[in-house]
């Protein structure tokens, strides 16, 4: 009997501080700045320099009323394919796929290069089973930002899916590669596995 090996794809990548605005640090974790904070339902809040950091700052306290700041954000023109990235992802959370398509695509739109939103996009269509999709979107990844680690770990299991078994132990050593100090225990089962099989 063959060993069954669990596996699932990297999680969500919502945009953050640094690619959102590179001259604003993120915030050591659990620590505010005494000097410059605002309330907003009751939680203290650095300030925020537009609509789309004061969303984000919610979003990272696990405030609902996010989702109506990335909503506003989008109003007002700041930061609109992060925002709809970010509001893909909140959906993807809850389950709601269609509503998580609906903005990655959107986001998309806004900006066609935006690779959290096909990262994002292409995870939501493997969760669907929509295998090539997913792969296209992913290839879109590795086209744009070589660098972009969790892509080819996702790759090599949408690979995986659809039995391509070289492609997939091609993706998956190099994302081992790309990460040296990582315990990929699992994985390895995995690349032992497809050895064997190549």
């Amino acid at each position: 009997m063959a060993k069954i090996i669990p596996y699932q794809t990297n999680r969500f990548q919502p945009i953050d501080y640094k690619r959102a605005d590179d001259q604003i640090p993120p915030q050591p974790a659990g620590q505010l700045d005494l000097f410059n904070t605002q309330v907003d339902q009751g939680i203290q809040l650095p300030l925020a320099q537009n609509t789309f950091e004061l969303a984000l700052k919610l979003d990272l306290h696990n405030d609902p009323s996010a989702e109506r700041y990335y909503l506003k954000s989008i109003e007002n023109h700041e930061s609109t394919a992060h925002s709809l990235c970010n509001l893909g992802v909140i959906a993807a959370h809850k389950q709601k796929m269609a509503l998580a398509i609906d903005f990655f695509t959107r986001a998309l739109l806004e900006e066609p290069r935006h690779i959290e939103s096909h990262f994002n996009l292409a995870n939501v269509y493997f969760i669907a089973g929509n295998i090539p999709l997913s792969v296209l979107h992913y290839q879109v990844v590795i086209q744009v930002t070589p660098d972009f680690k969790d892509v080819y770990f996702n790759l090599g299991l949408a690979y995986l899916e659809m039995e391509d078994f070289k492609s997939a132990r091609i993706n998956l050593q190099h994302y081992k590669s790309l990460n040296p100090d990582k315990n990929l225990q699992n994985l390895n089962l995995i690349l032992e596995s497809l050895a064997s099989i190549i």
